[in-house]
């Protein structure tokens, strides 16, 4: 589902919604209450904001066709006018193509997952996958190929003994952006954290701790005004460096360097994303995890952010316990200024056990409700899941985060220091015939504005109930 999707999507969700809240009240004969008429002003909020991004979207579309229009106008040669006594030709020649073009003995044995099934995103694919037979396979055909063609700027590094020796090849545009834009959406962390670009390894991102105090001021000249000045302190980033091996059969042919680029980027993206899922949300701070302490380990009962921490009813410690009660006191105690981004973070089985039962349990519900045809949401928050987070029928979730609430891009900040590179190793799998692949990425994960011992901060967690 694309972004337009997903917010006609939601506007119709919130449409519905708000109709609900105003039907049930007429029904019992009643005026709104004071929580019926928040939720419904909210929830009309909602659909306008939506209805503007809908029209910046289309408008924007609306541009990029007319300026579509007029590329491809304007790249149609125009020669020598045909004087007027002379009949005009037929047919125009054609535009000349973005690229090269892909040749005719090139294979798509599938639909791209990474790139897009369009012209331009065969091609990139085409480009991202010679470039691969050039830095992987060291394949002198696609070596001057890229040399040719622009694909690439450290390519030639190839063409030498060590390839390696300025540590690995970094990944061409065509293949990065793909890999970029599938790590966030895969990664749901990286997706709705706030990323801080690294210039250096290690750096410090200011932090505001507390702003000036406002109290009265008589006027008595000598009832002077307190002086107060705001706070700050450091979040300091240390790049950390992960990777995956891959192995690649030796003997992928040429004509099928679409599906190799294409695969590559899927993988290597996955992958990533879902290493900083687990760091971010799992994290037990250990080197497994790059010495990241993940929301999970950092917000239980234990560690006394009692501020932060809601705890459903005693006994609530399943998710086939937690009521609606349970995740409206997570609700009650996030911030106000943490609400406008504010959203529900949880596993896929917490979402079905939790949401989809309270949702289906929940009056006024009707076909399109319950076929699922809106986005994620609860109490008009959406619902972000990740595979990482605690998921199970039976386990026993006392004193231990079961979900979340709450702003990520003011609690956390993800680090990146630099984009993919690939070390390719044709020696370690020779008695394979195999070519091993590793992907590097370097990053790291601060969880920092989690609350206090009192005050929630901008994430809630909602741990089980007492058993």
């Amino acid at each position: 589902m694309n972004k337009l999707q997903e917010l006609q999507a939601k506007l119709s969700h919130a449409a519905l919604s708000a109709k609900e809240i105003i039907s049930r009240a007429d029904a019992e004969g009643r005026p709104t209450t004071p929580d019926e008429q928040a939720t419904f002003d909210r929830l009309i909020q909602t659909v306008a904001d939506c209805k503007a991004q809908i029209k910046q979207i289309q408008d924007h579309q609306a541009r990029a066709e007319e300026l579509a229009r007029l590329e491809e106008t304007l790249a149609v040669p125009q020669g020598r006018r045909t004087p007027p006594d002379q009949p005009s030709p037929a047919v125009p020649p054609p535009a000349p193509s973005r690229s090269s073009g892909i040749p005719a003995n090139v294979v798509r044995t599938r639909p791209l997952k990474a790139f897009q099934n369009t012209r331009e995103g065969h091609e990139d694919a085409y480009r991202g996958g010679m470039w691969c037979r050039a830095a992987i396979f060291a394949d002198q055909r696609a070596l001057s190929w890229c040399l040719s063609h622009g694909v690439g700027t450290d390519i030639r590094a190839a063409l030498g003994t060590t390839p390696n020796s300025s540590g690995g090849f970094l990944v061409p545009v065509e293949l990065s952006q793909r890999i970029i834009d599938l790590r966030e959406a895969y990664g749901k962390f990286r997706q709705n954290v706030f990323v801080q670009p690294m210039g250096r390894d290690s750096m410090n991102t200011p932090r505001r701790l507390t702003g000036i105090t406002v109290g009265p001021l008589g006027e008595n000249p000598s009832s002077a005004a307190s002086e107060s000045n705001p706070t700050w302190n450091n979040v300091q980033l240390n790049a950390k460096k992960c990777g995956a091996l891959a192995k690649l059969s030796s003997e992928i042919s040429e004509d099928a360097v679409i599906d190799l680029a294409d695969w590559i980027a899927s993988e290597f993206a996955y992958g990533f994303g879902y290493f900083e899922d687990q760091c971010g949300f799992i994290g037990d701070g250990t080197s497994t995890y790059l010495g990241i302490a993940g929301l999970t380990n950092l917000m239980t009962v234990a560690l006394g952010l009692a501020g932060a921490v809601a705890c459903a009813t005693a006994t609530h410690d399943t998710f086939a316990e937690i009521d609606a009660t349970d995740l409206a006191g997570a609700m009650g105690v996030l911030p106000e200024y943490a609400r406008a981004n504010a959203k529900w973070y949880c596993s896929a089985y917490a979402r079905e056990m939790v949401f989809g039962r309270l949702k289906a349990a929940a009056g006024g519900n009707n076909p399109q409700t319950l076929s699922g045809d809106f986005m994620d949401s609860y109490a008009g928050y959406p619902i972000v899941t990740s595979q990482v987070l605690p998921a199970g029928p039976s386990t026993d979730y006392s004193g231990l985060p079961m979900l979340f609430f709450g702003d990520l891009s003011k609690s956390s900040t993800l680090g990146d220091r630099r984009e993919i590179r690939i070390f390719p190793s044709d020696h370690r799998y020779m008695d394979t015939d195999q070519i091993g692949i590793l992907g590097t990425s370097r990053f790291d994960i601060v969880n920092h504005d989690l609350g206090t011992t009192s005050a929630a901060g901008p994430i809630v967690a909602l741990c089980g109930g007492a058993s």
